[in-house]
């Protein structure tokens, strides 16, 4: 047990008492650290050296984080939304800025448009290793976002995206592809 053994004993008897929400609630308000530890002790797989930085809002989270995989190195800045309804793929050594939102699933609820227009849906998400997703991107269902790419900050990605393609826009759209020589590693 880490040498905070409140949060571990608080978040245990809340998860016992209330279920997994209690934990989504205190990836809002711990140290960076604590927020490793809780992630991978509910399920999460996280390589070395994360940089996770709460507030972490984690959405939909069935039973535990089980469907959350971030990979060695990841960066994921202050706010970032990750819906894990379905699993969430997040590569090596990737940049996932603040307030990023990654999203599994869509329901419109009780609304009249779900029976024809909109029924719920969910699919999978997966970023490349090696990505940066700009400040407040919103990465929809489905979506693969290629390794060496970037999301400009505020993109609404609505479909997969190449490798090493810088993309931005509403909805977005190619502007140009970093050439392997721009790459490292």
């Amino acid at each position: 047990m880490p040498a905070w053994g409140w949060l571990a004993l608080r978040t245990e008897i809340g998860v016992r008492l209330w279920g997994l929400q209690v934990v989504a609630r205190a990836l809002r308000t711990v140290w960076p650290e604590q927020a490793v530890w809780l992630l991978r002790k509910y399920g999460a797989s996280i390589g070395q050296e994360p940089d996770i930085n709460p507030p972490l809002v984690i959405h939909y989270a069935l039973g535990d984080f089980s469907h959350l995989t971030i990979g060695s190195g990841c960066h994921l800045g202050k706010e970032v939304l990750l819906d894990l309804c379905d699993r969430v793929t997040i590569g090596a050594e990737t940049t996932v800025s603040m307030r990023v939102m990654i999203l599994t699933h869509l329901d419109v609820g009780r609304s009249p448009l779900k029976r024809a227009a909109f029924p719920r849906r969910q699919a999978p998400v997966t970023i490349g290793a090696g990505s940066y997703l700009g400040a407040g991107a919103i990465i929809l269902p489905g979506v693969t976002v290629g390794k060496f790419a970037v999301v400009g900050a505020g993109a609404v990605v609505t479909r997969d995206v190449p490798e090493r393609a810088v993309v931005a826009g509403v909805p977005a759209h190619v502007l140009r592809t970093i050439g392997p020589e721009q790459v490292r590693g």
